[in-house]
Parts: structure tokens; sequence; C-alpha cells
């Protein structure tokens, strides 16, 4: 049986050979026992006992079986909670969304040998049956609050769960400017804000109805350099539907609403409203531009399902005193490092138990 060291190494070194990088970063194996180490004390924990008070010793387990069920719409989370529970040696099953995920199967369908028998995959087209799903100890989701809260009635008094149901990000900058919506485009963009750690909206501290056409154009901007791609014809509606509301809203209160957007196509879409309130986007690159209020609270009822905060400059981070799980540079929100609590939890320490030796 590897220890973690081992598995560390042969972690590391495969991802370092293949084009994983862009979803889980670069690390070598140094970072992840230091990980090992940050949130559980010690680099052998997971390997023996080991004196933590005179008076005891104590040992981490894997709790595990561990169930990941994955979501469709970006193989960020999934890879990353993989790559967890790997790292502590836990036996992993994985659920993969119905439409499948080339890049999350093309990981696992490679792993090293040595790392085979951690992972087990259920294919998307088998049901997660009573059986499978209580034998593990630790069940993680990815997804909508619909499917936590139907996870959420398998889940037995043994069980730990880790629900990721619905977040949105924002982004918080000083005054309008060519870097700062540069710098947003990046955090809109990626994976068409298919995830939690998508910007929805740009909140202005001075002159929000300026940068609206400043961001319109970094996003033209992005568009030809990192096209979108082919839509299904109901998120293309979806997004038509909401230009006509707001082209609508603007023709009777140009003061309220502004609407810029892309010729022909939906590629892209900007939307001024001088509102606070928060509201989630219909996705595939399409944001709201809006003034920041004197008080948090006027973001509404969204703003319970805040996920990350990036701001521009970096002299804002000060400022943010809201409870909020993550605050980011804005650029860097769909960047997370490694050792990120994802939604405020312990990515690695929440996975395991303790057996202590007292004397």
């Amino acid at each position: 049986m590897m220890n973690t060291a081992e598995r560390a190494k042969t972690l590391a070194s495969y991802c370092q050979t293949t084009d994983i990088e862009t979803y889980l970063g670069y690390f070598a194996a140094v970072d992840l026992v230091q990980w090992v180490t940050l949130e559980l004390g010690h680099p052998d924990i997971l390997d023996g006992f080991v004196e933590i008070h005179p008076d005891q010793k104590s040992k981490a387990l894997p709790n595990g079986p561990i169930l990941h069920i994955l979501s469709g719409n970006s193989p960020h989370a999934g890879l990353q909670s993989l790559l967890r529970g790997i790292l502590i040696g836990a036996e992993n099953i994985i659920k993969l969304p119905s439409s499948g995920s080339q890049v999350i199967e093309n990981w696992i369908d490679n792993l090293p040998t040595e790392l085979e028998s951690l992972v087990k995959v259920i294919p998307t087209t088998e049901e997660l049956t009573d059986e499978i799903f209580n034998q593990c100890k630790t069940v993680i989701a990815i997804g909508s609050d619909q499917t936590m809260r139907s996870i959420q009635t398998r889940i037995q008094p043994h069980q730990q769960f880790i629900p990721h149901g619905h977040k949105l990000s924002i982004g918080i900058i000083d005054q309008p400017s060519k870097q700062a919506a540069e710098l947003a485009v990046k955090d809109i963009c990626a994976s068409n804000q298919q995830g939690c750690l998508s910007l929805h909206t740009i909140y202005v501290k001075e002159n929000a109805a300026e940068f609206a056409p400043i961001l319109a154009e970094a996003m033209q901007q992005y568009e030809l350099a990192h096209p979108r791609g082919e839509i299904s014809l109901s998120e293309s509606g979806v997004i038509s539907n909401l230009r006509e509301t707001i082209r609508y809203e603007a023709a009777n209160s140009p003061e309220t609403y502004a609407l810029y957007e892309s010729e022909d196509n939906t590629s892209w879409t900007v939307i001024y409203k001088n509102s606070a309130a928060l509201s989630p986007s219909p996705l595939n690159r399409v944001v709201t531009v809006q003034p920041w209020p004197s008080d948090f609270s006027e973001l509404g009822a969204e703003s319970q399902f805040l996920s990350t905060v990036a701001v521009h400059p970096d002299n804002l981070i000060d400022q943010i005193d809201a409870n909020i799980p993550r605050i980011s540079k804005l650029g860097y929100s769909q960047k997370p490092p490694l050792q990120w609590h994802h939604d405020g939890i312990s990515p690695l320490s929440s996975l395991i138990r303790w057996r202590d030796i007292h004397h």
C-alpha cells in the first residue's frame, strides 16, 4: 500500500504529464505533502500514529469510501474533489453526470496503475443504487439545489454529506477602466459562466454606467480571441428574450437600463442596470453592470449564494466584511489555488476521521 509521500509523488508526476493544469493548476509532490501537513498537522499522520500530545497519539483515517456525485457544467470541481480523495488514500466512487465528462473520464482512464485501485466509476448509463450509496461514508455532491435536496433524502446517519449546490460570484471595482474590464472578462467568460466561480455581475463604486460600454468592448475583443462556441437553441432563446426585455426597459427608462450586445448572435451581452439587487445571469457570457450600494443587504436574497467576490484594485479586499467564503483579485476568480476551501469547507480534513491512543 502506498504511503502519503508516494501518493503525492505519483499524483504530481501524473498531473504534470497531462494537460490537466488548466483545471488543477501546477503543483509538485512537496506541495501536496505540505497541504496534508497544513490541514492534518503532520505529513505522516495518514500513515501511522503521531504523538500530538504527551498523553495522546493520533492517526487520520480516510472517511471512505467517498462518493463523488459530479455535475456536467464544469470539470474543475469534480477533478479537485477526486484529487483530494486520492491524496488521502480513500476509496473513491465516481458518479459521472448523465451527459458524461470527457475531461474527467480521460483523466481517470489514464491514472497510473498504482492509483487505479482507489477509483471506481459508475457508468452514466447505470443508476446509483442504494447498495452503492449506502456503503459510502462520505458523499460529496456538486450540482443544483434540487439535486442536493434529492441526495439529502438518501443520506444515512453514518454518512457525512458535503453539498455544493447553487452558487454564483460577483466582481467589485472602484471605478471604470480598461484594465478592470480586461480582467473582468476572464472571470466572466471562462467556462461560459457555467461554474460557481463565474462572475454574474460587476459592481462599480463610482460611475457604473460608464463602465458598461468599456466592458462591452472588452467582451467583444475576448470573443474574437476566445469564441464562446455553440449553445443550445433554448439557451440562446433565453438570452434573446432577456435582451428584448432590457431593450424595452431601456427605451422607457434610459437612465435605469442600457443594453450592449454582440451583433447577429448571442455570443456576449452586457446589461447596465441602475439597481443593487443581485440576480443570476442566464449564463453563456451574459453579465450585468450595477452600482455598488452603501449597504451589502441591498444585494437581496441571492447574496446568500455568493461563492467568490473578485475585487479591483487589491485594496478593496479590506473593505469586504460580509460573510463570503472567498475573496480574490479580479481576473483570478476562476483560478483558485489547490488548497482553497470550497464553500468555506476544509478540503482534506472534512474527508477524514480520527483514531486516538491515550496513555
